[in-house]
């Protein structure tokens, strides 16, 4: 995750703090290829909204959607909160991504980078979990 401060001036440093350290979590397990830890980062009843297709509702279903794809690619993928918002147990995030994907057998690497909204869920250990989640890339269908 790249070192952006939150823009939101009335979330809680505590909560800025954990929001950041799911995203660098999110981060590191795509990156290193573990989907157990990606995963873990999620509710049990999260939704994902991927672009170009229907949501994936549950955990079990987001991680089948996403398993091909970590299995597929070697990920570099870096993202930055641009707003944090907070109410009682519940926050949103809204910000940037950039990921190069690379082919594990042949193929050209694929550069994206997009744009997000996150609504997460405190946990009962105080801990953040991405609860709903919506992206599409920024990179015209030309481009891809």
């Amino acid at each position: 995750m790249q070192d952006k401060k939150v823009t939101t001036a009335a979330v809680p440093e505590a909560v800025s703090a954990a929001v950041n350290e799911m995203w660098s979590q999110y981060c590191a397990s795509l990156n290193s290829g573990d989907i157990d830890l990606w995963i873990s980062l999620w509710t049990d009843d999260g939704i994902q909204m991927p672009p170009d297709s229907p949501p994936n509702i549950g955990k079990e279903q987001i991680r089948a959607a996403m398993k091909g794809l970590v299995d597929q690619f070697a990920w570099n993928i870096s993202i930055t909160n641009e707003e944090v918002g907070v109410g009682g147990d519940w926050a949103f995030v809204r910000g940037i991504y950039t990921a190069t994907l690379t082919p594990k057998e042949e193929g050209e690497a694929i550069f994206v980078n997009g744009k997000y909204m996150t609504i997460l869920k405190k946990q009962p250990d105080g801990s953040w979990k991405i609860h709903r989640d919506i992206f599409n890339s920024s990179v015209p269908p030309s481009e891809q």
